[in-house]
């Protein structure tokens, strides 16, 4: 799917002649929710900045091209559902898709852009992903200049690794075109055996004090009025 949306955003650009340098006019916004029963859900944005929306026509720009530039990305994003966006500063469209196994993000990508694979092994999910957004063809960082590019993951386990932007069990990477990155994310279930034989033994453990701070009571209580 990300490769699918790379060439999307190339072809959407170059049939809309989108060639005027804007600075931090358009997000991009890829929110993936990895669920424990290896499925993905997740949302797709794609949206302009009101600053550059409020001065569109500056560039010879009307509504209907940015929106048919929206819609062009926004295509064939897995789902049907979608949605009106307006946060940030930005306002467009956002894509919902659900339900999708997570065997088709083991080996997601691989074009000229880069690749995202998370994979889940026993107890861990591990996610690697290689953007190289100096590619040709990509946007052009000298006609979207600063353009938001944002890719988030939800891990259902404990982040332990990872070099993104951490929020709760969430990890956020922003990017930007004519630049390269390498993005890593490591997330550990817990051990259910583990934690039942600790949950045990601490019930054995209070269990036992108990007894002990019960016979010592009564011992103290026997010495104390031998008659009894």
């Amino acid at each position: 799917m990300l490769g699918l949306l790379t060439r999307r955003v190339l072809v959407a650009a170059a049939a809309l002649g989108l060639l005027f340098a804007t600075s931090g006019c358009l997000r991009i916004d890829l929110g993936l929710e990895v669920r424990p029963d290896d499925t993905v859900g997740g949302e797709f944005t794609a949206a302009w900045s009101d600053e550059f929306m409020a001065h569109a026509s500056d560039q010879g720009l009307d509504q209907a091209q940015l929106e048919a530039f929206l819609d062009a990305l926004l295509d064939g994003v897995p789902g049907t559902e979608r949605t009106p966006y307006a946060e940030g500063g930005y306002t467009g469209a956002t894509a919902t898709f659900t339900d999708r196994p997570l065997s088709e993000f083991a080996e997601f990508g691989g074009d000229d852009w880069g690749y995202l694979r998370i994979q889940h092994t026993g107890r861990e999910y591990d996610l690697e992903s290689h953007w190289d957004l100096r590619a040709a063809g990509f946007l052009d960082p000298a006609q979207f200049a600063g353009a938001e590019i944002l890719l988030s993951v939800d891990f259902p386990a404990r982040v332990t690794e990872h070099n993104g932007t951490l929020e709760g069990r969430t990890v956020t990477w922003t990017m930007t075109p004519g630049e390269e990155y390498d993005l890593n994310a490591t997330a550990v279930a817990n051990n259910g055996i583990a934690f039942l034989i600790a949950g045990v033994a601490f019930v054995l453990v209070v269990c036992a004090l108990l007894w002990l701070w019960q016979w010592r009571r009564l011992r103290r209580y026997s010495i104390g009025n031998p008659s009894a």
